[in-house]
């Protein structure tokens, strides 16, 4: 089959030839109509992600929307390494998929779960409902749909933290309350947007390094209610991958710090989060701002600054 083939981690994947799916017990062969390349995507096919084990050549791409024999349309994980979704077939799981409602198409799909289940698991997971809640790094992909996560999952205010003014007008427009821009001290402008209390409960984190500890520090200086701790929940690490936290700023103030990420939750929650997450996409309350892309084109494509899809 054809495929994005990795085999050297310092260059992009190339459209070249691979060996087909090995389809193995509970997995099916499927036809990939759609294959996005997620951050983390391109993270593991440059051998730089804590989950990347596999050696080139390999083809990346962790999830998308394929055709079952049965004639379904579906999005579909849990590919096994060496292989990945970028490519024309994949072995998938056989009892795992979420059909694709009509109404929306299979890029829109493909490009949709990944980004948006960063924030609709731990979202759901906590309890959004009236809840206020900080984006920090809402200006991508991923934070844009957290804004729009929070509001569908019934978040009483949202605020949205980010340094693009852009990206900060583009989340206005999908939902959120207030913007902030990423600067040196936030205590003020954070307090002030989370409104009349000034208090936050759930912080959704794509940052870390320093924008964290910035947040971080404003929580402690605005003061927490122990009655109502902040849930820091980091999901990202775009501005770097580590963070001194010191032991103070956790016994003095009323902030759970958590994570989210791949081995931290059940993965018996995602058919269900991609259902909901597919059904408000076609009630028009989660949209996603994506490029689209013949699977021949990766090469060229790969570096795009907008989410892809790729479509063989």
């Amino acid at each position: 089959m054809r495929a994005a083939v990795v085999t050297d981690t310092n260059q992009p994947p190339t459209y070249t030839d691979f060996a087909d799916p090995v389809v193995a017990e509970g997995r099916v062969e499927a036809e990939v109509l759609a294959s996005a390349v997620h951050v983390i995507v391109r993270i593991i096919a440059a051998g730089r992600h804590y989950s990347s084990a596999v050696k080139p050549p390999f083809v990346p791409g962790l999830d998308g929307v394929v055709r079952l024999p049965d004639g379904r349309r579906v999005y579909a994980a849990g590919v096994q390494a060496p292989y990945g979704m970028l490519a024309e077939r994949a072995a998938v799981p056989a009892n795992a998929a979420v059909e694709v409602p009509e109404g929306l198409s299979s890029a829109t799909a493909a490009a949709l779960v990944n980004p948006a289940a960063s924030s609709w698991v731990p979202l759901s997971r906590l309890g959004a409902e009236g809840a206020t809640v900080l984006v920090v790094g809402a200006t991508g992909t991923s934070g844009l749909l957290a804004v729009q996560t929070a509001r569908a999952l019934g978040a009483s205010r949202v605020v949205a933290l980010g340094r693009n003014p852009e990206g900060l007008a583009r989340a206005s427009e999908l939902g959120a309350d207030a913007t902030v821009t990423l600067g040196d001290d936030l205590a003020a402008p954070l307090a002030e947007a989370a409104g009349p209390d000034g208090a936050y409960d759930i912080v959704l984190d794509y940052l870390w390094g320093q924008p964290a500890a910035t947040v971080l520090q404003a929580l402690v200086t605005n003061k927490v209610d122990p009655h109502r701790p902040v849930r820091f929940v980091n999901i990202g690490n775009l501005a770097g991958a580590d963070l001194a936290v010191s032991a103070a700023t956790l016994r003095s103030t009323a902030i759970q710090l958590s994570g989210h990420g791949i081995g931290n939750f059940p993965m018996e929650l995602m058919p269900p989060a991609v259902g909901a997450m597919f059904l408000a996409a076609v009630e028009g309350r989660l949209t996603v701002d994506f490029v689209e892309r013949q699977l021949s084109e990766v090469e060229s494509a790969w570096d795009l600054p907008e989410r892809l899809v790729l479509v063989p």
